[in-house]
């Protein structure tokens, strides 16, 4: 999770946790009996998506503060105005719904940015950063900038 907004990434990997556990209880539940497991959990990880809750968070702070809402200027994406690299709400939906379809836990979601060996090959960096003891956040740290990227060259 990139750093910037501490109590956001706080829920995410809270809700990570949870429906990790939930997945593993549920499979403990149904092999107790003998079972094949009925109810499953899933973890969607949507990636960058158009969608208007900065807008939202963005106008209510501006009306709070009495000041001007300007929805060109004021934000530079929503679902009316999409960014390039994110992908619709409905994109999300069905890319979810074919992975659930194919028995997925983890739905790491593309988007029009980032390919998903790139996207592994962060995540497997963000893990690393504790297993060979690196700054939290590495990836984001100026100290690592060079190597992150030459990690990212080599395996690319």
């Amino acid at each position: 999770m990139p750093p910037g907004n501490l109590t956001y990434n706080m829920s995410k990997a809270a809700l990570k946790c949870y429906t990790e556990g939930l997945e593993h209880d549920f499979m403990k539940e149904a092999h107790k009996d003998g079972n094949k497991q009925q109810l499953r959990a899933a973890l969607l990880v949507p990636g960058w998506v158009n969608t208007s809750i900065h807008l939202k968070a963005v106008r209510a702070q501006k009306q709070a503060n009495g000041e001007t809402f300007d929805i060109e200027n004021d934000v530079f994406f929503h679902e009316d105005k999409p960014a390039n690299g994110a992908w619709m709400p409905s994109q999300i939906i069905d890319f979810m719904v074919a992975e659930l379809d194919a028995g997925k836990f983890y739905i790491i979601c593309p988007d029009n940015d980032v390919d998903r060996k790139t996207d592994n090959l962060r995540m497997t960096w963000t893990m690393q950063d504790i297993t060979m003891d690196r700054q939290p956040l590495s990836r984001w740290h100026p100290d690592y900038a060079e190597q992150f990227k030459e990690y990212l060259d080599a395996n690319n």
